[in-house]
């Protein structure tokens, strides 16, 4: 009789523990999503208290027990006369366990103005923001966008993108990397019709600390090293690597090595973003194509960036802001 009393109670024991443990989670999960609510809080004093128009609805978690996801209900941020941005429905992801990695998401409709761009809706298949704490290089931001269109309600421009992932993150102090890789972007505004298959770049930027102020930045011995940087158009390719700064007047100056394949839609797409004339760009085309034939179909010249204009093996190819 006592040997079933006993077996029993060891019968029961795994249970037991099973429930304590499953209440202790339970318990992280609310204690979790409370912590979350009370960061947005205070995030949206902090952004107010910076200058920022923020409101937003109700905030609500779920996704218990897997994940920990809080709601934000019509969000709204905006630096008055610059820029605003609201959607519908916000959600923030992380792990009940962790709150180091937290994931932005929304699958409503974006309403997006930018002062001299216009005022965009735009609509994604996937739209993810994440931000996280690292050990080796303290934050990483990441962006993920696909199946993206967006339309400007005062003329009805139009914009489309592919696939977008976006990865930025510190190396020290110091410098900062950013790697892009981007498909199928397309825009039609103006009449003019842009387009570019593939963008795929690794950049890394120095003096950081002094981005704030573009003079700051150039006295303080700024410049962007362009590891690698990759375009697509058509039958066209271009490559390039090298190294850029600011010049006195705040414009770019320096030298990329390129190889490029197929120069003309290229020089086309340059003149439809406004960065040169019709007719420059026709001239630039041809000759940049007869040299690219001579070439033996592959052309292998600097980009040299001076004095507000950038050429490409001694052709003009854009005036530079």
């Amino acid at each position: 009789m006592a040997e079933g009393k006993a077996y029993h109670r060891w019968f029961y024991i795994p249970w037991t523990v099973a429930a304590v443990i499953f209440v202790a989670y339970f318990m992280l999960w609310r204690y979790g999503a409370s912590e979350m609510k009370t960061a947005v809080g205070e995030w949206v004093e902090d952004q107010r208290a910076a200058g920022f128009d923020v409101s937003h609805g109700a905030l609500k978690t779920d996704g218990f027990p897997f994940f920990l996801r809080l709601h934000i209900d019509e969000p709204h941020i905006a630096s008055p006369g610059a820029w605003d941005w609201r959607t519908d429905r916000l959600t923030i992801d992380a792990l009940p366990y962790d709150l180091n990695k937290l994931i932005f998401s929304t699958r409503s409709e974006q309403e997006v103005f930018l002062d001299g761009a216009g005022r965009w809706r735009v609509n994604a298949d996937d739209f993810r923001v994440s931000i996280a704490n690292d050990k080796k290089r303290d934050w990483v931001f990441a962006t993920t966008i696909g199946g993206a269109k967006a339309r400007r309600e005062e003329d009805g421009a139009t914009a489309s993108l592919g696939s977008l992932v976006l990865d930025l993150a510190p190396d020290d102090a110091e410098n900062t990397t950013l790697t892009l890789m981007a498909t199928q972007m397309r825009a039609n505004i103006e009449d003019a019709a842009i387009r570019l298959d593939k963008l795929q770049t690794a950049l890394a930027v120095s003096k950081t600390y002094a981005l704030a102020n573009a003079a700051t930045w150039r006295q303080a011995g700024g410049a962007l090293q362009v590891n690698s940087f990759f375009a697509q158009l058509e039958e066209a390719r271009f490559a390039a690597a090298g190294v850029l700064a600011l010049d006195r007047d705040g414009r770019p100056e320096g030298a990329l090595k390129t190889e490029i394949i197929a120069p003309a839609p290229f020089i086309r797409l340059l003149a439809q973003a406004g960065a040169m004339s019709e007719e420059d760009a026709d001239s630039a085309a041809a000759s940049l194509t007869l040299a690219s034939i001579a070439a033996g179909g592959k052309l292998t010249a600097p980009v040299e960036l001076k004095d507000g204009a950038a050429h490409l093996a001694g052709v003009k190819i854009a005036d530079l802001p």
